[in-house]
């Protein structure tokens, strides 16, 4: 562990991690489950920070995941300080900074007050690998943790491998928590997340919402002239269309011809919950193993990158597990408190587009539509 070699000694020397954290419950070493975009950085945090870190992920990257791939402004500052601009940049990363609110044949759109970062989860998730592997952080995978067993001086994880961690601490990032005592995230009853890349004939400008009855559907592009077309659709609404995903997001999306598809859909629940407390002293949650707002604005993965910001800093800073994770609660519900309902309602307007064309005079007003979005989702404006 860098630092261990520190004269302790000398009035003028750095402590070392063993001084440092020794009053955060002896945490020194920490053990992460889930290597996305949460998880990974927070490993790199860590790990800079001068802990150490070991991060299990049972997929091999890269790999593709649902995700509408657009990256919250309000978390814009968290995720540069762990990849700058420039190398968001190579990777093919593009500033969005247009919204397209589109409903039949009625479009309307603004300019974002402030710009967000649009990037494919295959790309995203492994740079940040890579970066918490340059940082020190010990990467298994592809390894499938089995069990967590948690004790008063530490935990112990069982992987698929047979192989065992013993760490101090352990961090859910794995979208639900299932480890942790306190059980997995919810999922939203009657609610199916949807996501495929396609190669669009026109290329698609910021990011387009458009609303549907039982369904809506956001597009944005990504790197390598792909664009990701991300679906929230009903069970009822599916088997209307037979369950065949592409005729659904033609029916949604004009233009749209299954053969401009590149790769499979992919298909899981919708987290849905308010902020879990983890279910032990030595259990962390963050990104949607710790609360899960509607996919509305790029606000699960920034949260997900934005938990593991704060959580990072909290683990490195005096105080006790106990006062670490009242702190994480705290500001965990402060950051919900109008993210969550308005994520939601603007998840069922889109939804419901009877209601939402009966609002429509109302999105002529700028005062009443995108700045009140980014102050309710705490994005900057």
């Amino acid at each position: 562990m860098r630092g261990d070699a520190a004269d302790a000694g000398s009035p003028t020397s750095r402590p070392s991690p063993s001084e440092r954290y020794a009053d955060r419950g002896g945490v020194r070493h920490v053990a992460i489950v889930g290597a996305g975009a949460g998880g990974a950085s927070l490993a790199v945090c860590l790990a800079e920070r001068g802990l150490r870190v070991t991060l299990v992920e049972s997929r091999a990257f890269p790999r593709a995941k649902v995700c509408g791939e657009f990256i919250s402004p309000a978390a814009t500052a968290d995720l540069e300080a762990v990849l700058p601009p420039h190398e968001l940049q190579a990777a093919g990363a593009k500033r969005v900074d247009r919204l397209t609110l589109e409903l039949g044949d009625r479009i309307r759109a603004w300019t974002m007050p402030s710009a967000a970062w649009a990037l494919s989860r295959r790309s995203l998730d492994a740079m940040l690998v890579e970066r918490a592997a340059d940082a020190g952080a010990t990467i298994l995978q592809p390894e499938r943790v089995a069990s967590i067993e948690f004790g008063h001086d530490g935990v112990r994880l069982t992987l698929g491998s047979k192989r065992c961690v013993e760490a101090d601490a352990v961090v859910h990032a794995d979208g639900s928590g299932r480890f942790d005592p306190a059980g997995p995230t919810p999922t939203a009853r009657g609610l199916v997340g949807l996501k495929c890349h396609a190669r669009p004939s026109e290329p698609i400008r910021g990011i387009r919402m458009r609303a549907s009855r039982g369904a809506y559907c956001g597009a944005i592009g990504v790197e390598a002239g792909l664009a990701t077309f991300a679906m929230c659709a009903t069970p009822a609404v599916l088997a209307a269309h037979e369950n065949d995903r592409d005729a659904l997001l033609a029916k949604i999306w004009p233009g749209y011809d299954a053969d401009q598809r590149d790769g499979d859909w992919m298909a899981c629940g919708v987290a849905r919950s308010g902020y879990i407390e983890p279910g032990h002293p030595r259990s962390f949650r963050i990104g949607n193993a710790a609360a899960a707002v509607d996919p509305v604005g790029g606000e699960g993965i920034g949260l997900a990158i934005w938990s593991a910001a704060r959580l990072a800093e909290l683990l490195t800073a005096p105080g006790t597990l106990e006062a670490c994770q009242s702190s994480m609660a705290t500001l965990y519900r402060r950051r919900l408190r109008s993210r969550r309902p308005a994520c939601r309602v603007a998840a069922e307007l889109l939804m419901r587009p009877d209601l939402l064309s009966a609002l429509w005079p109302a999105l002529l007003m700028p005062s009443l539509t995108i700045r009140p979005w980014y102050r309710l989702t705490g994005k900057p404006a």
